[in-house]
């Protein structure tokens, strides 16, 4: 019996929430005249791509997303490498939302939707937006949600970010952007909770619950599951020493580095660069 939670709820935007595969790809072709956002939820996912030069390979780390205009297929994997089971959501907007919203907005300069077109980019608010998404969707909340998200991601896909520190209170999703790039802009040095808040102009008190609930993880918990997906890009992707990799993610310690990295993926950096080369 299909899940009912899966079953199309609202007409402004569709999700699902997909798992990968452990073993093999998973094909996915968007819908025609629909805009996808692929969602990176849980793990690490590589992204298989055609252009006109052939196949492409990426891979999507926390906070990173994929943006498809309903063309060619593409083919979603967990890398061999990785235990941990990667889940992926799927954001659907018909393209009419985006036509409607630059009519109404002649500032906007992006008129043809291939151009928002990538296989991978850090974006951290559609990315928080996911798991928000899923949740209303399994509970039943009405189209009005829908609506709204939908109005927001198309505004939010179509104008540029200039003024990250809005004056509206709260952890809004510009200042949840601000927090995220100063995580990837920082990575190698000691980056605390004091930091992260005054990054997002709050208190630590109501960033660390604001954050949370925005992304559905902790800062901490975010932050180092972003230290450890970087690293594991870099190990397959560099020929630098596993000590240099650690100390470029935020590891200085090489032991610490060892067991935070055995902890989330269930093999050591080496075993897991080792797994990763082709046999």
């Amino acid at each position: 019996m299909a899940d009912p939670r899966s079953a199309p709820l609202w007409n402004s935007l569709t999700i699902e929430r997909r798992f990968i595969p452990d073993q093999g790809r998973m094909t996915y072709q968007p819908p025609q005249d629909w805009f996808t956002i692929v969602a990176l939820l849980h793990g690490l996912c590589q992204v298989e791509y055609l252009d006109g030069s052939g196949w492409h390979q990426t891979t999507l780390v926390s906070g990173d997303t994929s943006r498809l205009v309903g063309k060619s297929a593409v083919r979603l994997m967990r890398p061999p490498a990785v235990k941990q089971r990667a889940e992926v959501a799927f954001i659907a907007l018909p393209t009419q939302h985006f036509r409607y919203y630059a009519d109404e907005h002649p500032e906007v300069a992006v008129r043809d939707l291939s151009a928002l077109e990538t296989p991978r980019v850090f974006d951290p608010v559609a990315a928080a937006m996911a798991p928000g998404l899923l949740r209303a969707h399994d509970a039943g909340v009405g189209e009005h949600y829908a609506f709204r998200a939908a109005h927001y991601l198309t505004a939010h896909l179509l104008h540029p970010h200039h003024d990250l520190r809005s004056d509206t209170p709260g952890l809004n999703p510009e200042r949840l952007l601000a927090v995220t790039d100063y995580m990837h802009e920082h990575l190698a040095s000691h980056i605390t909770l004091e930091d992260m808040a005054k990054e997002a102009l709050l208190s630590r008190y109501h960033f660390v619950r604001q954050f949370a609930a925005a992304t559905g993880k902790t800062p901490v918990q975010y932050l180092t599951e972003l230290r450890v997906d970087t690293a594991c890009r870099l190990l397959t992707t560099s020929n630098e020493l596993i000590s240099q990799v650690g100390s470029r993610c935020g590891f200085p310690n090489p032991g610490n580095f060892a067991r935070v990295f055995k902890k989330h993926l269930g093999c050591s950096p080496l075993q897991y660069r080792q797994r990763s080369q082709p046999t």
